[in-house]
């Protein structure tokens, strides 16, 4: 195992969020683990239209995600990646580069066994009642493609920049500094060793650690939204718990057959039961209908 740790930043140039990452990073280092960061700001970040260029060239050409991916999700490093809240889960940057991941999968082995380590630190400027509820499990919606989370921390209270090193959150700061060598003590362990060190809820996913839970068809029955774990819930007087089904803490939604699973129901339905129900002539005939309807709306350019 690589003794390297890539720190990918989603937010601001010296913002709280990178301030953290670097925290974890400098108590890293202390371990004796070098690292490097990605600023994800600096860097021309596009969302993806869909357009497939990725699945016939390999590659996005469009902006510089694969590179940033290439860094994390295909190399040998532990990544930790730092995120700001901004609207109840992660910001749009990291959203953007979780969602271009598909195209890569192919080109490092073995992916979904996710043997590379990984962190998160999410931080909100407000962080009551809820606001930053969804930040943790949006940055696991990446991570758990390709690494086995060790630690992460939700920082709440943080908005002005600068704030992350303010007396009053100083606390903050050295979590984060835990976290840095939570990831950097697990890179020195064999991958059967690696265990989650962080804060656990009373009530979680055992895979992503999170407590946003799904209720996919009806109680008693829960599921995990991001890993697509299963569970029952009991309760038992004014306490209630959740048996996790162990099958699916062992191959979650992330892991090389339920990936490959849903890799080859996708292809078969784009490529040859859609096909023959698009080329129907009633289909054809709704599409022109369907395209040719609207009035389209702009801002007038100078």
């Amino acid at each position: 195992m690589t003794q390297k740790i890539i720190g990918l930043s989603c937010g601001r140039k010296h913002g709280n969020s990178e301030h953290f990452l670097k925290a974890a990073l400098m108590a890293a280092e202390e371990e004796g683990v070098e690292s490097q960061i990605i600023r994800a700001m600096d860097l021309k970040v596009l969302p993806c239209n869909s357009c497939w260029a990725c699945l016939k060239s390999g590659r996005c050409a469009k902006d510089d995600v694969d590179w940033i991916l290439e860094q994390t999700l295909l190399s040998d490093a532990a990544v930790i990646v730092s995120a700001p809240v901004y609207h109840l889960r992660s910001c749009s940057y990291l959203m953007i580069i979780a969602e271009k991941t598909n195209h890569l999968f192919s080109r490092k082995a073995d992916i979904f066994e996710r043997r590379r380590v990984g962190a998160a630190i999410s931080v909100g400027g407000s962080g009551y009642d809820g606001w930053t509820s969804l930040g943790l499990t949006s940055i696991n919606l990446f991570l758990q493609h390709f690494t086995t989370l060790v630690d992460q921390v939700q920082i709440d209270h943080c908005a002005a920049v600068g704030a992350a090193l303010t007396p009053d959150n100083e606390s903050a700061i050295e979590r984060s500094r835990q976290l840095g060598k939570n990831v950097a003590r697990a890179l020195k362990l064999p991958f059967d060793q690696w265990k989650f060190m962080g804060d656990e809820p009373a009530v979680s996913c055992p895979v992503c650690h999170c407590n946003i839970v799904y209720v996919e068809k009806d109680f008693p029955e829960i599921m995990c939204p991001i890993c697509e774990v299963h569970g029952i819930v009991s309760v038992n007087g004014d306490k209630f718990s959740v048996a996790w089904n162990s099958d699916d803490v062992r191959e979650p939604r992330f892991s090389t057959p339920k990936e490959r699973h849903h890799l080859e129901w996708i292809t078969r339905h784009e490529r040859h039961d859609e096909p023959l129900q698009i080329a129907l002539p009633e289909v054809q005939e709704k599409i022109r209908r369907y395209n040719a309807y609207g009035e389209m709306i702009a801002p007038k350019k100078e």
